[in-house]
């Protein structure tokens, strides 16, 4: 069993989706996704899970073969290059900011190569990241 302290605050409904979807697509049963639930997440259900358990459940799923369109959309765990939560939400701002949905980032790599010097959002490392949220949450404020 995984020894943590729930400081980092429960998931949220999509996190809980996607352990669903694990659960599905890799075929398991409930008794076996329970198991895997305390032994890495610290708890039975998911939605007692929090951040720090919700990592260690995935990671196992994807040392079992799970591969979600959520990694290939946030480029998964990249040492030293943005999280995936700094991408999700770089993305978020986007849109809030642009006002319509960008699935292929073609509008938000022109202003990252254009403003930030950056190429594309997968280049973004964590420092850049930072000073790209804090852009975006300004030009939000202004709109």
């Amino acid at each position: 069993m995984v020894a943590h302290s729930k400081i980092s605050g429960a998931v949220g409904k999509k996190q809980i989706a996607l352990l669903h979807v694990a659960k599905r697509d890799l075929a398991l049963d409930d008794e076996t996704y329970r198991d895997i639930l305390l032994r890495f997440g610290g708890c039975s259900s998911s939605k007692e899970l929090d951040a720090f358990g919700f990592d260690h459940v995935m990671k196992y799923f994807t040392a079992l073969g799970f591969r979600s369109d959520w990694t290939k959309r946030t480029f998964g765990e990249r040492r030293g290059m943005a999280s995936p939560a700094q991408i999700d939400l770089i993305r978020s701002l986007w849109r809030q900011y642009t006002g319509e949905d960008d699935p292929s980032d073609s509008g938000l790599n022109a202003w990252l190569n254009r403003f930030q010097k950056v190429a594309a959002l997968r280049f973004v490392d964590v420092q850049k990241a930072t000073k790209v949220i804090a852009a975006l949450k300004a030009m939000v404020a202004r709109v």
